[in-house]
């Protein structure tokens, strides 16, 4: 069963309202109307079924059940501001909370963070990375790394990397079923790909001018299928093939030598990798020095 409630607005209203001793007042601090604070009592004396305020010259006075009831309310705000401020005061003093795709932070960030963390040792960053939508609603998410082909609509966006399709391989795989030379050498080599997204290889033979795109039935077969694009980019670092590398994904192991391009042949496709935050984080000092870190590395 859920928790018993009145409307948190009313529960506001009547706090301020008692404590105040007058529905201006209490207006005047909770920055509405005088007439909306009366409704709201109301609504809260309905809720409850009781009368909560008797109305004298000097102002309002709490009824014996509103006296009563205002010693829990006032504790209970009292506990929510001291929790509010305390978790304010943690994200002031340097932490965040970035919501991120697996793939993305496995192959991608991860392995530039040291970069950060030891220019900025106060800031502590938590990684989520749950499949499911970004959700500012709560207060545990402060940025988010989201896969778009058009600017979400967030308070802050920042556009990070568009993403490119170039094929990629271990150099020891091009030294022992090399060389690859032109697109339609590809053909004859073993073809590593990702199930989500099946027609990738066969658009990007088709910018090649080779076949007709994700429906071309004559397309070459993607012989190691994986469900991840890290599988998918390791599979091709130990040697199996020549995969897919949707930038920036792979771009670390291409940097760090795991991964090579024989062909210089990217291809776009339309969509981008965004930084996107809502107005509250605006102000965070951990968000700015973060967001100003990777415009940075991804500039370069």
């Amino acid at each position: 069963m859920g928790r018993k409630l009145p409307p948190f607005a009313a529960l506001r209203a009547f706090e301020a309202a008692a404590r105040r001793g007058s529905l201006q007042a209490a207006a005047e601090e909770l920055l509405i109307s005088t007439s909306a604070v009366s409704h709201q009592v109301k609504a809260l004396e309905i809720f409850l079924g009781v009368k909560l305020f008797t109305r004298e010259p000097a102002g309002l006075r709490p009824t014996p059940a509103g006296a009563d009831y205002l010693a829990s309310v006032g504790d209970a705000l009292d506990q929510l501001e001291a929790g509010t401020l305390r978790l304010l005061k943690t994200r002031e003093d340097g932490g965040l909370r970035l919501h991120i795709l697996q793939s993305i932070a496995q192959l991608w960030l991860i392995p530039q963070l040291d970069d950060f963390v030891s220019e900025n040792p106060d800031v502590t960053i938590g990684f989520v990375s749950r499949p499911d939508e970004v959700d500012f609603s709560g207060d545990d998410i402060d940025l988010a790394i989201v896969y778009a082909a058009s600017p979400p609509n967030e308070h802050i966006v920042d556009r990070l990397v568009e993403e490119v399709m170039i094929p990629v391989c271990a150099p020891g795989y091009l030294a022992e079923h090399g060389p690859i030379e032109r697109p339609e050498d590809l053909l004859s080599h073993r073809l590593i790909g990702c199930d989500h997204m099946p027609g990738e290889w066969p658009d990007w033979l088709a910018a090649q001018h080779l076949g007709s795109g994700a429906a071309d039935t004559t397309a070459p077969r993607t012989q190691l299928l994986f469900d991840s694009r890290a599988q998918a980019l390791r599979a091709a670092a130990e040697g199996l093939g020549v995969a897919m590398n949707r930038r920036p994904t792979g771009d670390e192991m291409m940097r760090r030598g795991a991964l090579v391009a024989p062909l210089g042949a990217a291809v776009p496709t339309g969509a981008a990798y965004w930084l996107i935050a809502p107005e509250r984080s605006e102000l965070l000092s951990s968000v700015k020095r973060f967001r100003a870190w990777l415009a940075s590395r991804c500039a370069a």
